[in-house]
């Protein structure tokens, strides 16, 4: 269910991985979202990835060392687009509501919410309980995107405190509306969209009237 802008910052993060990845570990990274999806993570082999791509058992192994390596480098791939799709598409948004809204849609954008995606990204994510490493990386992931949050609270006229509960209400809304959806199967991803949108408009709604009660109060 994606827009022409998030479509745009999907299809430029791409253009960035298939240079960073230099074709062959993300042609492996992309076949392992497709098994996983297919398959579910449980059945995740280093051979059917092979299969799925076309190459031999060698040549995936020559790049990730076993299956733990590969699925961990599957997920920071998985950060990684976000971040860029994130970074590329907020650039062009000078409205803060409308970047809000935005940075809603990408945590729900159709690569995110694919069954391969969906699989691998809850599953790093219990992982990060013992896993240092995967700890760090998802911290980073999180404190990048409540400081995307914040910084269009401010813009919107937020204060500082109210800024960062607003924010952490966005960061609880990411994960609980992702569970429901993709988990729970209880609400549809326009139910998601237009709860998280709704949540948007109300806090800087609520942010206008203040500064227009204001502004009558001090007359002209």
């Amino acid at each position: 269910m994606q827009d022409a802008k998030t479509k745009a910052a999907v299809s430029d993060a791409r253009k960035e991985d298939s240079a960073q990845y230099e074709g062959m570990p993300l042609k492996l990274i992309d076949s392992t979202l497709e098994v996983v999806g297919l398959l579910g993570l449980e059945n995740l082999t280093i051979r059917k990835v092979s299969e799925h791509a076309g190459v031999s058992v060698g040549l995936v192994h020559h790049h990730f060392e076993n299956k733990d390596n590969l699925v961990y480098k599957t997920f920071v791939h998985l950060i990684r687009r976000v971040r860029g799709q994130l970074t590329a598409g907020r650039r062009g948004i000078a409205d803060p509501v409308e970047r809000m809204k935005f940075t809603a849609d990408m945590c729900f954008s159709d690569e995110v919410m694919s069954p391969g995606a969906a699989n691998v990204w809850p599953h790093m994510w219990s992982s990060s309980a013992h896993d240092q490493e995967v700890q760090r990386l998802c911290a980073a992931f999180s404190r990048r995107l409540r400081s995307n949050f914040m910084h269009d609270l401010r813009q919107a006229g937020c204060a500082p405190a109210i800024a960062n509960i607003y924010a952490i209400q966005a960061m609880a809304l990411v994960h609980g509306l992702w569970i429901e959806h993709r988990v729970a199967a209880t609400i549809s991803i326009e139910e998601v969209l237009g709860v998280f949108h709704g949540v948007i408009d109300s806090a800087t709604g609520q942010i206008w009237k203040l500064n227009m009660n204001q502004s009558f109060r001090r007359g002209p």
